[in-house]
């Protein structure tokens, strides 16, 4: 395959692929830069800045490249399938633009994103230079956080304070002043770099390769990220069953996978192991209750929010389009919301019932659990856009990611990323979260270039 593409080139202008970089940057590092005493609204500014930068690049990149050409409008088409549903469902709810906007965005970003990698003429030195950035600001988290995992316990580390959890704040780049759920996106970030960077960057000495994977195990350990194993695990065995092409084979990854879990079982009830404590809460309840039973603690209180959504339909409509963008669970309704409304409810931000609703139940006795592990939480991010949007957003949703498996995805570490982030789509709001998916989009968007050239 051959393709040809025509840039304009002035003297003193800033590269498209650096202007990309800098678009992924301004949703990188804001956090980091706000532990450190920066104003809080800079964690917005890459809602701003990434539209920006997609937009310069869309209208200076020329590409004749047909296939680059045809996925950008399908995955665009995609996007405008999933505005028009924000839309349909904020006009039938009364939802502020502004929380159509965010939430076009939490949602919609990464694709945006997607789309400006993949027109890029990255080819030769230029992919090279890209994958290199990516790389750096990956490992950096990376190493920041085993930096964190030393000094904050002991409190050494800036804007640490004794009452901090330094657990939560073992978060890398991620980390926020008082504790936050930095801890799981950034072990899940260089999670997913460890296995990029082993796979791809050959020419590194195999031991470093080693290296880096262990050192992002031992961040997701020792941060208590203990949901991305969940998650990591579910979704490499989807990613078995995908590639399974005689049914019979799937006994041959059953038979261990159940003898695994057995044999984690019996440790967690019969043994006294210190490590395994942050994993009891699985097994033990405070009642002397059934945990996981169909009037389990467990599964009313993670089931919780198919109850309370439909409580507050009040035309069938809300069967189809929800109760309006960031009025249920998903990341927007669930926190920024709340976190951020001396900010956004000037804007025109609106807020609906159904989210104080899920919080009272996690605050009250009976969501202990949901206290004790995130595993538990009702308010999780496939949860949120059907809330949210309705059946008929979540089709569209579906409809725009499945684009990207078909489209995007050349190879099982690309399906592994979407795979694993659908599971953690059923923990928390870990999937909405702009640090973790623009980088996912990073990773994908640099492996479909990748397989490109080589095939020039």
């Amino acid at each position: 395959m051959s393709s040809q593409v025509t840039i304009k080139k002035k003297k003193g202008k800033v590269r498209n692929s650096t202007l990309t970089l800098i678009g992924f940057g301004t949703a990188f590092f804001p956090r980091l830069l706000t532990y450190f005493g920066a104003p809080s609204p800079l964690n917005f500014a890459h809602f701003i800045v990434i539209p920006i930068v997609v937009g310069i690049v869309l209208f200076t990149v020329r590409t004749k490249n047909r296939q680059q050409i045809a996925i950008a409008r399908e995955l665009s088409f995609g996007l405008g399938i999933l505005l028009v549903c924000l839309l349909a469902s904020a006009v039938t709810n009364d939802a502020g633009i502004v929380n159509v906007f965010l939430q076009f965005m939490f949602s919609g970003e990464p694709i945006l994103l997607l789309i400006a990698i993949m027109v890029l003429p990255l080819t030769g030195e230029s992919l090279e230079r890209f994958r290199y950035w990516i790389a750096g600001f990956c490992l950096f988290n990376l190493i920041l956080a085993l930096i964190q995992s030393v000094l904050l316990p002991i409190g050494l580390y800036p804007g640490a304070t004794g009452g901090q959890l330094w657990t939560d704040n073992t978060a890398g780049v991620f980390a926020s002043p008082g504790g936050s759920a930095g801890n799981y996106i950034s072990a899940t970030v260089s999670l997913y770099f460890a296995l990029y960077f082993f796979n791809t960057f050959k020419t590194v000495p195999r031991w470093i390769r080693i290296a880096v994977f262990i050192g992002a195990f031992y961040q997701t350990y020792i941060s208590d990220s203990k949901q991305i194993f969940v998650a990591f695990f579910v979704g490499w065995l989807l990613l078995v069953w995908t590639n399974v092409k005689k049914p019979g084979r799937i006994l041959l990854y059953l038979i261990p996978i159940i003898l695994i879990f057995a044999i984690f079982s019996w440790a967690l009830l019969y043994t006294d192991w210190e490590f395994l404590d942050p994993y009891r809460n699985f097994t033990i309840s405070r009642s002397g209750q059934n945990l996981y039973g169909p009037d389990g603690e467990a599964t009313l209180l993670k089931t919780a929010g198919f109850r309370i959504v439909p409580s507050y339909f009040t035309t069938p409509l809300n069967y189809f389009f929800g109760l309006g963008p960031g009025h249920t669970a998903t990341r927007l309704g669930g926190w920024v919301l709340r976190d951020y409304s001396s900010l956004l409810m000037p804007l025109g931000a609106t807020i609906h019932p159904a989210t104080n609703a899920f919080w009272q139940v996690i605050l009250s006795p009976a969501g202990w659990l949901a206290r004790e592990s995130t595993m538990y939480f009702p308010m999780f991010t496939w949860l949120g856009l059907w809330g949210d949007l309705g059946i008929v957003g979540l089709g569209a949703y579906l409809y725009l990611w499945s684009t990207v498996w078909r489209r995007v995805c050349v190879d099982n570490f690309c399906k592994f990323l979407l795979l694993s982030t659908a599971v953690m789509g059923f923990i928390l709001t870990q999937m909405e979260e702009p640090g973790q998916m623009l980088t996912i989009a990073c990773f994908l968007g640099l492996r479909w270039q990748e397989e490109r050239q080589h095939s020039l």
